[in-house]
């Protein structure tokens, strides 16, 4: 039986600084000095929403590299929509491959979101 990955519940998270930095193509590693900043704003263990720059080269299908924790995940932009701010979009963002110590950061946030409201 195929997952739906959509089913995943999102828990919102405290606004947390990221780090963020498109794929110019993939395979590529963006450099360091490439990143900007973002907000995490909610989370599951199978993507994110988050408030970043208004890149005008980044739009739906396209990879970005987020940072968090000193780890690194590669997302997948799946929607983008505009925010009160010109210089700022929300996006839906799905997770194609995160570093071990990634990975466990997002659990944890999850964990900590879900003992404070539990269901």
């Amino acid at each position: 039986m195929a997952l739906n990955r959509r089913i995943i519940e999102r828990v919102a998270v405290d606004a947390t600084e990221i780090t963020w930095a498109p794929v110019e193509e993939r395979g590529a590693v963006a450099s360091p000095a490439a990143a900007q900043r973002a907000l995490l704003m909610d989370l599951s263990v199978t993507g994110a929403g988050l408030v970043g720059p208004a890149e005008p080269g980044v739009g739906v299908g396209d990879w970005v590299i987020v940072g968090f924790n000193n780890a690194r995940a590669v997302v997948d932009v799946r929607r983008v929509i505009p925010t009160d701010d010109a210089d700022q979009r929300f996006y839906w963002v799905e997770f194609v491959s995160m570093e071990r110590a990634f990975e466990r950061a997002v659990q944890e946030l999850i964990g900590r979101r879900k003992a404070l409201f539990p269901i």
